[in-house]
This record gives structure tokens, sequence and C-alpha cells, in this order.
């Protein structure tokens, strides 16, 4: 995982939150994911779900109890370069929470 990549991402979060998006994804790896658990935690992002190019459904990122849990594609080798991190973005007083990130 290069700085690269990482950088790449805190941008999309930027443009992303800039674009006014409620949802967005970003690759699945463990670096990223310890940096989002890390912003959901400090009050940043609302939800951090893994899942694949398409959207989870909204009971997981609003964590309410799913009523459907088998469309959920599980992990195999031959899909795991297709898995995105889907995290939705915190606004207050119609002004995003989390305003400008870099490296």
């Amino acid at each position: 995982m290069s700085l690269v990549t990482l950088s790449h991402v805190c941008s999309h979060l930027q443009n992303a939150s800039r674009a006014r998006l409620g949802l967005t994804s970003v690759p699945s790896t463990n670096l990223i994911l310890s940096l989002m658990l890390s912003l959901q935690t400090s009050g940043f992002l609302s939800a951090v779900v893994r899942g694949g190019p398409d959207p989870p459904p909204p009971s997981l990122l609003l964590n309410l109890p799913a009523n459907n849990t088998s469309d959920i594609e599980p992990v195999t080798q031959s899909n795991i370069s297709t898995r995105r991190l889907w995290l939705g973005l915190k606004y207050w007083n119609s002004e995003p929470v989390l305003r400008k990130m870099n490296m």
C-alpha cells in the first residue's frame, strides 16, 4: 500500500464532501479500513460498511436489523479485488463535518 493510494482516498473524501454526497466508496484495504474506522470513531463518518461494487442495503448503513442477509456476496479469491468500503458522510447545518483532509 503506497502513500499515493492513501492520498487519493483523502482527496476523494474531500471531493465527495464538497459535492454533498451522502454515500461514497473507497478501495478496501486494511490500512484504509483502519483509517476509516478511526474517522468513524472520531465522529467524521456516520457508517463504514464493507461491500462490493454495488452499494449495500440501507439497513446496513443505518445499523438496522437486516431483513434479508442472503443478498450479501461472500468474499472469495475471485472477487477480492472488487471489494469496496462504503462510507456514510456526515453533515451539520448543511456543512460537511469533514471539510479538509490532507496528508
